[in-house]
């Protein structure tokens, strides 16, 4: 299906531009029908991994019990640990009394643990993504900031930093707050639970996969060995559409499950080079999670293309230059973006606009230099994940533009001041 989508942004990109004055492109809006998709769960959303596009949406932005799903919050504090030489990999971390009596209730996924027993960052890392381990999850969260309230306060204020302002957190591993004994948040309900905007996670999932694309070297596991001084448990992986629908290439992320969040699915796949993340929220069933998450990979895959916006692509408009010896300079997009535009929306799917920085640019200009901005929206468009409408980018010089002789430069100063 893809291997025709280069020919269409071409073909899109080359005929319909129209100059519509100095520094400015549009190209006009299309109508668009698509058929409805009414997903089987109480909130969904699906979004480019690159730019943040949003391609669906159902009760996007209500927040939700997310139950384990809160885990991909204390991976991405973890990472950027591990990234900034706070932790490493082979640090060792001892489970409290409490750490080890919630790692052998049958009632929750965990890997057991044992008192005095010491376990590596990277077996309980891998252990928490793979297994959803309770348990070891707070046990990373005691190695970052020492206890589980220092932890939960390390993940409100990063939540916040990612733009998060919603969410609800009271563990490191999203269990009800009733299971964490005495390492409960402080005066939290007991009924209390991690929640999360479908949007939110899908703001983290997002982070991480950019951030630390190595997560996925763990999240597409189907087992791991757990090895507890020689006693091996074997943990497999929560994600059953590792193995049960790879036409799909699904490599991730996490699920989650309680009796107040349903059962819930953040999922990334990348097929044919183009990286999409879903989440789910509030399915009935665990299968449920599951057929509705493939249910939105295919309707995504069915009515829309890839439509590819590349700096080797001829979307050219002149920027002025003034005191050069050309009187303007080409500007290109500055990165290759990923844009998803409806099935048969025409080549009409986009409006371009190119701003320069100012009236004309001052020579000499090298390539590559910024001269301006593109604004691109798309018809339909659901907006980005970071809330903007439009996706903007860079407007980059495609050539050099060599100055005048400063001589003539003066009289044409003097010139232009008369």
């Amino acid at each position: 299906m893809f291997k025709k989508l280069k020919k269409l942004g071409i073909t899109i990109l080359t005929s319909l531009i129209i100059v519509t004055g100095v520094g400015q492109l549009s190209l006009i809006k299309a109508d668009q029908t698509l058929p409805q998709l009414d997903l089987e769960a109480k909130s969904a959303i699906a979004i480019d991994a690159k730019t943040g596009q949003i391609i669906y949406a159902k009760d996007d932005k209500q927040t939700y019990p997310v139950a384990s799903m809160s885990k991909l919050l204390t991976a991405y504090i973890l990472l950027q640990a591990i990234h900034e030489g706070k932790i490493t990999w082979e640090t060792k971390v001892t489970p409290t009394v409490t750490e080890v009596d919630i790692s052998n209730n049958t009632e929750l996924t965990n890997v057991p643990l044992k008192e005095g027993h010491s376990y590596t960052i990277k077996q309980l890392y891998q252990a928490m993504l793979v297994g959803s381990a309770n348990a070891a999850t707070m046990l990373i969260g005691n190695a970052i900031s020492g206890t589980q309230t220092k932890f939960i306060d390390k993940m409100r204020e990063t939540a916040k930093s990612l733009g998060i302002t919603d969410a609800k957190i009271y563990s490191a591993n999203g269990l009800t707050a009733k299971y964490l004994g005495d390492e409960i948040y402080p005066n939290t309900d007991e009924n209390a639970e991690n929640e999360f905007s479908v949007r939110d996670m899908a703001i983290i999932s997002q982070k991480l996969i950019k951030e630390y694309p190595e997560i996925l070297e763990t999240t597409k596991l189907t087992k791991i060995d757990f090895n507890d001084n020689g006693e091996i448990t074997t943990v497999n992986n929560t994600n059953e559409l590792l193995q049960d629908d790879s036409h799909l290439e699904v490599d991730g992320l996490k699920t989650g499950t309680s009796d107040a969040a349903g059962y819930c699915f953040a999922s990334t796949t990348n097929k044919d080079g183009h990286r999409i993340i879903t989440v789910i929220a509030g399915a009935k069933d665990n299968d449920a999670r599951f057929d509705q998450t493939k249910n939105l990979l295919n309707y995504i895959y069915n009515n829309y293309d890839y439509l590819a916006v590349s700096t080797n692509q001829a979307l050219r408009q002149d920027v002025k230059v003034k005191y050069g010896k050309q009187s303007s300079v080409s500007a290109i997009i500055g990165s290759d973006l990923s844009l998803w535009v409806p099935k048969n929306t025409r080549e009409k799917a986009l409006q371009i606009k190119l701003t320069s920085k100012s009236s004309a640019i001052e020579a000499p200009i090298k390539q590559g230099e910024t001269v301006g901005d593109y604004q691109i929206t798309i018809a339909g468009n659901l907006g980005f994940i970071d809330g903007l409408t439009d996706l903007k980018t860079k407007a980059l010089a495609a050539n050099s533009v060599e100055g005048i002789n400063i001589f003539i430069k003066w009289w044409q100063m003097l010139s232009d001041a008369i």
